[in-house]
């Protein structure tokens, strides 16, 4: 092949369609067909095949798919690399993070690097189960995110803080007005939480506890959580900081064990990884000043 286009490659793999492929990047569809098709001119196969409403790769392009991510890594690397040395900051920052994160600490994360970084563009995604995020971070489907664990395996991992854990209940539950929610009262209540694929550490920890949760519901994300426990559908465990930011009707009772939540920043390689994300990284760490981010 004379010319492959590898960001197009990528983004029409994964939203299979030729028009939202051509929305997210500014080509006509027009532009987006041609551009495929001439790269299956010059390799002499197809990439992609027609379904009903779009397009999925053929097995041809699912075995090219991890050489165009890497492809495309390395052609960022190299034009963040000649803008810097034209002295110019520029890069694309794929970022994940929970919801908590995303409400109490990135507004002011991302308004602060924004100034210093005015070319640096950044596309953030929620994601709320610390398993999923970190296969988004190994699998080049997210540059960096925050993640609520302290371990992950093929990834750097910075740990930033670990946020004490309260008990989260409706106004109206039994254990609103206590100053303290006993561990060993707690199977006595129904519980609401995650689904143990998406927060291993999490039941891994309430095990290791010796607490027998009566759990009634599992939902994958904080906010749904929250509501449900709002109208006292079950009680909740999460980070303080997010239970101090709830718009929802529901309390926060400290916990007698003293359990905390880490939060953590990953990257799939700090050392190796686009010159946009390390920039990134490192605005984080500067700011966590006695493990509180401001």
């Amino acid at each position: 092949m004379e010319r492959i286009n590898a960001e197009v490659f990528i983004t029409v793999s994964k939203l299979g369609s030729y028009r939202k492929a051509a929305e997210k990047l500014g080509y006509t569809t027009a532009g987006i067909s041609y551009i495929i098709g001439n790269m299956e001119e010059r390799a002499g196969f197809r990439l992609f095949t027609r379904e009903y409403g779009g397009v999925k790769l053929t097995p041809e392009g699912e075995a090219l798919l991890p050489f165009m991510q890497t492809l495309f890594e390395y052609e960022q690397a190299v034009a963040e690399q000649m803008n810097r040395i034209k002295g110019m900051e520029t890069g694309h920052i794929r970022l994940i993070s929970f919801n908590t994160v995303i409400v109490c600490w990135l507004p002011s994360i991302l308004r602060g690097f924004k100034e210093t970084y005015p070319g640096i563009t950044i596309e953030l995604s929620s994601c709320e189960g610390p398993a999923k995020g970190i296969r988004m971070i190994q699998d080049k489907d997210a540059d960096c995110g925050f993640l609520a664990t302290d371990t992950a395996d093929n990834i750097d991992l910075f740990t930033l803080r670990h946020e004490p854990d309260v008990a989260v209940v409706a106004e109206n539950h039994p254990m609103a007005e206590k100053e303290v929610f006993p561990v060993s009262e707690m199977e006595q209540y129904p519980f609401i939480g995650y689904p143990e694929e998406e927060a291993p550490f999490v039941y891994q920890k309430v095990r290791e506890l010796g607490i027998h949760f009566n759990q009634v519901m599992t939902v994958d994300n904080d906010y749904g959580n929250l509501s449900m426990i709002s109208q006292n559908l079950g009680f909740g465990i999460y980070p303080r900081m997010i239970a101090e930011n709830c718009r929802f009707p529901v309390k926060a009772i400290p916990i007698d064990n003293g359990s905390s939540t880490p939060i953590s920043l990953g990257v799939r390689s700090y050392e190796n990884g686009s010159l946009a994300a390390r920039a990134f990284v490192d605005y984080v760490l500067e700011r966590n000043l006695s493990g509180k981010l401001l």
